[in-house]
């Protein structure tokens, strides 16, 4: 019985991280619909965890359920990927400069990740990219002792990973983002908080949004909010 209650509950959860990494990495597109039945046959589960995932994914936005009409994929809010991006820059600069301070040593922590993160833009592999990329961060939490502010980092990050994902496919933002990771553990190695504060204002480019939206939206217009 107990086996069962737990197979069930464990179903559920993959449905809905299923779903919302279909959703966070475009494989489902903003703005299309969603077929229960499509999702039946293709994560053979019953339409009860189905549903039940797309209204905890309504409750984030990442939906939206008409009654009558059907369940489509949101369109990227711009401004939510905004407030996210910024909530995590202002975490992450904190967490990074007290590593900084103590000079500490991020390589062995971050080695893995950082090998896929390289051959992920040998490959132009985007969402293998973004993965790897968070895996990385995670790593850098880990370290100062906050894995649990990351994990609410990371469970909000959706909106800003569809954002994100079409960033990445713009010629030279991956490669540029790549370097920048390899500068952040440099600068907190090296006790550069300086240059660290500088790196991290660009990576993050929480400051410059605005012209990233106009370029994103001028390539992938369907897939906003209207302004």
């Amino acid at each position: 019985m107990e086996k069962t209650v737990k197979s069930r509950r464990k179903s559920r959860i993959d449905v809905y991280d299923s779903l919302k990494d279909a959703i966070q990495y475009l494989e489902l597109m903003p703005g299309s619909i969603i077929h229960e039945n499509e999702l039946v046959e293709k994560l053979g589960v019953s339409r009860t965890p189905i549903r039940e995932a797309l209204i905890r994914l309504s409750s984030e936005y990442l939906v939206n359920i008409y009654p009558q009409r059907g369940t489509y994929v949101s369109t990227i809010d711009f401004h939510l990927a905004h407030e996210i991006a910024y909530m995590r820059h202002l975490l992450d600069t904190e967490v990074c400069l007290d590593l900084c301070r103590q000079h500490t040593r991020l390589q062995d922590a971050v080695e893995e990740r950082m090998f896929f993160m390289q051959q992920a833009v040998k490959r132009c592999d985007v969402v293998g990219y973004i993965k790897n990329d968070n895996a990385f961060h995670n790593a850098i939490f880990a370290v100062a002792g906050h894995e649990m502010i990351w994990e609410i980092i990371s469970n909000s990050r959706a909106h800003y990973n569809r954002m994100l994902t079409l960033d990445l496919q713009r010629p030279g933002v991956m490669e540029k983002s790549y370097q920048e990771h390899l500068d952040i553990v440099s600068a907190i190695e090296s006790g550069d908080e300086k240059a660290l504060t500088a790196i991290l204002d660009r990576h993050h480019d929480h400051q410059d949004m605005q012209t990233r939206e106009k370029e994103i939206r001028a390539m992938f217009p369907a897939y906003f909010e209207n302004e």
